[in-house]
Parts: C-alpha cells; sequence; structure tokens
C-alpha cells in the first residue's frame, strides 16, 4: 500500500469512524457466518456450528479493536486526540494558556535574535576573496 493510499485509509478512518466500525462488523459478522456455514456441511447442528465458529474464531471484541488499528484513524486519531484534550485544557486555564503563550514567545523571539547575531558574526563566511586564509599579525614590542 502506497503511503497516499495509507494517509487517505486513516483520514476516513479518522472522519468517518462509524462507517468503518460498521463495516468491519459487517466483515467479522460474514467470516463467523461462513465459518458456521462449513461446520453446518460438516454435519453439525446449526447452535453447535455457530458456537464452534465463534470458539475457532476467537475474542470477537479484540479482533474488532485490531481491525480498527490496521483500518481505522490510527496514530492520526491518537493525535485528534491529544491535540482537542490539549486545547480543552488550555481553554479551562486562561491564565497558565496566557503565561505559556507569553514564556514561548519571549523564548523563541530571544532565541532567534541570538542566532541571528552569531550567524552574521560566527558563521558565514567574510565578505573577501580567500576568507579562510586571513590572519591576523600582532607585533610585541621587545621587552
Amino acid at each position: 500500500m502506497t503511503l497516499l493510499n495509507l494517509l487517505i485509509t486513516r483520514l476516513k478512518g479518522l472522519f468517518r469512524r462509524d462507517a468503518v466500525l460498521k463495516d468491519i462488523e459487517e466483515e467479522l459478522r460474514l467470516h463467523v457466518e461462513l465459518e458456521t456455514q462449513t461446520n453446518i456441511e460438516r454435519g453439525m447442528k446449526p447452535h453447535e456450528a455457530r458456537r464452534a465458529a465463534l470458539r475457532h474464531f476467537g475474542n470477537v471484541g479484540r479482533i474488532r479493536d485490531l481491525a480498527y488499528d490496521v483500518r481505522g484513524g490510527g496514530k492520526l486519531e491518537t493525535l485528534w486526540q491529544d491535540l482537542r484534550y490539549g486545547a480543552r485544557m488550555l481553554r479551562r486555564n486562561p491564565g497558565f494558556t496566557a503565561v505559556a503563550v507569553i514564556s514561548l514567545t519571549l523564548g523563541i523571539g530571544a532565541n532567534c535574535t541570538v542566532f541571528t547575531f552569531l550567524n552574521s558574526i560566527l558563521l558565514r563566511p567574510l565578505p573577501y576573496p580567500d576568507s579562510g586564509r586571513l590572519v591576523t599579525l600582532w607585533e610585541h614590542p621587545p621587552a
């Protein structure tokens, strides 16, 4: 599966969660029905065939959760939940939000200023040809 197809599938799972869960439920039901039909053809009674199919299939709830991890929103859904939770907490505490935003603003601004200063002085080469060969001579008077 290409990366683009995977992203489209994850976004579909994120925004249409109910449709994906319904699709998974239908698929699981069909698998159990097919196994039940196979057991009936082997000579089991219908209620025994269904019980054996469910036992053979395993924990349907766990399988549904695993299938949703694969076909649903995945990490994108977790990120979306975390962002919503963070927004709710920031809205609940406006004083803390203001202090956090001001602190981040000042920190980022100071970092940019210091980097700009150091970049212009230390990191960029001097505007002379062969600037790496420039040297400074000091003359010491005889003692």
